[in-house]
């Protein structure tokens, strides 16, 4: 079996049937879904039973309800694959030789790991999809991520999300990385410590993932914990990655904390859409890495941090809140 691709299901029966038959119709075959429904309420699962009923390679898991990280942990340890993939049940595939591609990619290069990008989906929007705003042209023949890393920061390139990757199975269980079932930001954990272990990363510069984009999700409420969740990720990287003693590589640790300085100019935001009444537990932390931002080398984050040190921190995380509202 060459890929395992793991769906966490959690009450989306009316998205499950589209992702998985977006799987289905691969030229490629070689490859196993297994779909982990987390405690679902609604008739997904059955759905689910129905498929697999019909088709070998899609198999149901049901456990419960613990959270996508548990869902995800959960079916990778049930998974054979040499290569696996991680799919939100509520998106799905646009390219048919998706997998034909990803297998290619990696028999020609054995890579670790293979990154590629994806359109955003709007349902009831016309054109429906929308492609991300980055590229990878620029370092297809880019294999070693102390080269690669800090490229695609300065590109604002580097996306921490699981469904962006396609990871060797063995690199995963030989260093024991799995989701951090008490984050709900676990895809940049994740991701970071792939890459740190990682000795060689592709990159195709094609969309293949449609990222659904939910009615009304743009200025989301963002809830205490998800915003201190993120807020830790950041102090426990930005201390891992500044720290005297670590062996990561320095190019790479440069472009690790570049891409931190990314994600700081967007924890100001999730600041924002959490509730008025709870944001003072935050303002303190927030403030406290905001020399993260000497790292920027992308052009949003670069536009934080001349704003920031020009007009100081309450000003600025003020106004990228007045900005999110009004984009919203």
């Amino acid at each position: 079996m060459f890929f395992s691709i793991i769906v966490p299901l959690y009450n989306t029966e009316d998205y499950i049937g589209e992702c998985i038959d977006s799987l289905l119709m691969q030229t490629m075959a070689d490859f196993e879904v297994i779909v982990v429904d987390d405690g679902s309420t609604d008739k997904g699962a059955e759905l689910v039973k129905s498929y697999a009923q019909k088709d070998s390679r899609i198999k149901l898991l049901q456990k419960e309800n613990g959270g996508q990280s548990t869902a995800r942990n959960y079916g990778f340890r049930h998974a054979v694959g040499e290569y696996v993939i991680f799919i939100d049940s509520d998106d799905f595939i646009t390219d048919k030789e998706y997998l034909q591609i990803l297998h290619s990619k990696i028999e020609e290069t054995d890579a670790d790991v293979v990154m590629y990008r994806y359109n955003k989906y709007f349902e009831h929007r016309n054109p429906q999809l929308e492609k991300c705003g980055y590229s990878f042209k620029n370092v297809l023949d880019i294999t070693h991520p102390a080269t690669l890393i800090p490229i695609l920061a300065e590109g604002d390139a580097y996306y921490g999300s699981a469904w962006t990757k396609t990871v060797r199975r063995a690199l995963l269980c030989d260093n024991n990385i799995r989701f951090d079932e008490n984050l709900r930001c676990e895809d940049i954990d994740w991701s970071y410590r792939i890459v740190e272990v990682a000795k060689k990363i592709v990159c195709v510069d094609r969309e293949f993932l449609a990222y659904r984009q939910r009615e009304g999700s743009v200025t989301e409420v963002c809830t205490l914990k998800n915003a201190e969740d993120f807020l830790y990720t950041l102090e426990k990287y930005k201390a891992r990655y500044e720290s005297a003693d670590t062996d990561i590589d320095e190019n790479l640790r440069r472009g690790l904390l570049s891409t931190l300085a990314k994600y700081y100019s967007n924890l100001f935001i999730s600041y924002n859409r959490v509730r008025d009444k709870e944001r003072k537990k935050l303002k303190k932390r927030i403030r406290a890495i905001a020399p993260l931002l000497d790292y920027a080398s992308s052009y949003r984050p670069l536009m934080v941090k001349k704003f920031y040190h020009i007009f100081g921190f309450s000003i600025t995380l003020f106004t990228i809140g007045v900005l999110d509202r009004l984009k919203g």
